[in-house]
């Protein structure tokens, strides 16, 4: 099983191999990067010409909301939107699936006053990762599709 621990390793190998920095807040510019709840288990990768400028990127994990299968992380500023789409991936454990299948487990965005889906999902049970493409910073969890 994947841990958060070596979760994060792995992305600070990979990084540093790209050259992209991996922070839980600082500033990312038309280079992209790499951001990291300070959890270890929310990461987004931000490719390069994702961005027009620098901007401070953070990912807050706080209580998730009912319904969701883990916590909640804010990623801020809400509303930021990328010129290339943004890969966000989570570290889910046992305790997350709750005896459901992998294929289950689904990202979903806060969007004005409801929860999308993201896009390009994609549940990789071997590493106990769940990914999809962001478009705009937001609140973000996980959920059980049943």
């Amino acid at each position: 099983m994947l841990t958060a621990r070596t979760f994060a390793a792995l992305v600070l190998t990979t990084t540093i191999a790209t050259g992209c920095d991996v922070l839980d807040s600082d500033r990312i510019d038309e280079d992209g990067g790499v951001v990291l709840s300070e959890d270890g288990r929310m990461m987004l990768e931000i490719p390069e010409g994702a961005l027009d400028e620098a901007v401070e990127i953070t990912i807050e994990r706080v209580d998730g909301p009912e319904g969701s299968a883990g916590a909640l992380y804010l990623v801020e500023p809400m509303g930021l939107t990328f010129a290339r789409p943004a890969v966000l991936t989570y570290d889910y454990d046992d305790q997350t699936l709750s005896d459901a299948d992998p294929e289950a487990l689904t990202l979903v965005a806060h969007r004005e006053l409801s929860w999308a889906y993201l896009g390009d999902q994609l549940v990789d049970d071997e590493d106990q990762t769940v990914s999809a493409s962001l478009m705009a910073l937001s609140a973000v969890t996980v959920v059980v599709e049943d």
